[in-house]
């Protein structure tokens, strides 16, 4: 047997009002599809809504602190001949219908003793603990049965929870190396909650891009799909390469010897050095296209191409010949 009271977590002298607070914070906290709900079935959500059929109604309310009545709202032992079902002690507390089927006041819910009483007295508990007794407007009436319709199953469906609900979507940021988005890879991910996985990141992801991981998340409620894992991509800016689309650019120091006579220098890539050859007379600023050794083919997408830009680079200091050598080219290219 349950005191109504400590179900609620209110001493007996609290206010309606603080009552009414109890109430709604315990149901939504014990909502069925909650996880503390669903973990026991709604079994503290059904004894919450109970306390308050009491609680709530000053009538019960009084009943029960005179002893008239139990935690269950059922009638006491008397010496007389009291009520011997539960449908009797609702017939003897809640107040009875006129003949035009209404009640008085504030009145709790009546009972026929039918099956459905306990879930009139359900959807009776929510309109007075969310306020629809004293403002019976319908667009409050059709929030309160949004609520119960929620919090409450029908009793056709064998008191199940009315729908199931996807599981919560788990948010990761993963930080990766220019290398990695560039060509791809595999990345093994510790989620918050503890799940680790293995997350494949597609060769060309940019920065920013959200990698959906199906089912990953949350378990769902009630037998509902779980959620999905959301990996949002941080790309670590490389020292030398940065993208452009799917090409990859490099700017590439050379001397001032290798830019006017030409020469074959290894450049580095992605996929290891190659040999490219620059012709004489190079300028800085000069772009040479190497074709394959960008972002990685992909279905109708072709591969990307490594742009190399050429920096001539003066030495730190200029010889005097240098400096001579130069003067005479500059004539030579007036004449």
């Amino acid at each position: 047997m349950h005191d109504p009271y400590s179900v609620l977590g209110v001493p007996r002298g609290a206010s309606d009002d603080e009552i009414k607070q109890a109430f709604r914070a315990g149901a939504k906290r014990w909502h069925p599809d909650t996880p503390e709900g669903a973990s026991d079935r709604g079994r503290r959500f059904k004894v919450l809504t109970s306390a308050y059929e009491i609680l709530g109604d000053p009538v019960k309310r009084g009943q029960y602190d005179r002893g008239e009545i139990d935690g269950n709202g059922d009638a006491r032992p008397r010496k007389a001949d009291g009520p011997r079902t539960r449908a009797d002690a609702w017939d003897q507390v809640a107040p009875q219908p006129h003949a035009n089927g209404s009640t008085n006041g504030h009145a709790g819910p009546a009972s026929t003793g039918s099956i459905n009483s306990a879930s009139k007295a359900i959807r009776w508990a929510f309109e007075k603990a969310f306020g629809l007794h004293s403002n019976p407007d319908n667009r409050r009436r059709r929030r309160v049965d949004d609520l119960f319709a929620e919090f409450f199953a029908d009793e056709r469906r064998d008191s199940k929870p009315s729908s199931t609900r996807k599981g919560l979507d788990l948010l990761y940021d993963l930080s990766i190396t220019f290398e990695e988005a560039v060509l791809g890879g595999l990345r093994r991910v510790k989620m918050p909650n503890g799940k680790r996985f293995d997350v494949k990141v597609p060769a060309g992801v940019r920065e920013g891009q959200v990698i959906r991981l199906k089912g990953l998340g949350e378990q769902g409620l009630l037998d509902g799909p779980n959620g999905d894992a959301l990996v949002t991509i941080s790309i670590e800016p490389h020292p030398f390469y940065r993208r452009e689309g799917r090409d990859v650019r490099l700017d590439l120091p050379v001397t001032l010897l290798e830019a006017l006579s030409g020469a074959r220098i290894k450049v580095p890539t992605l996929y290891g050095p190659v040999t490219m050859t620059i012709p004489e007379n190079a300028n800085s600023g000069d772009v040479y296209r190497l074709k394959g050794k960008g972002v990685p083919a992909q279905g109708v997408q072709e591969a990307g191409d490594q742009l190399v830009s050429l920096v001539v680079r003066l030495p730190d200091k200029l010889n005097p010949a240098l400096a001579e050598a130069v003067r005479r080219w500059e004539q030579i290219g007036r004449a």
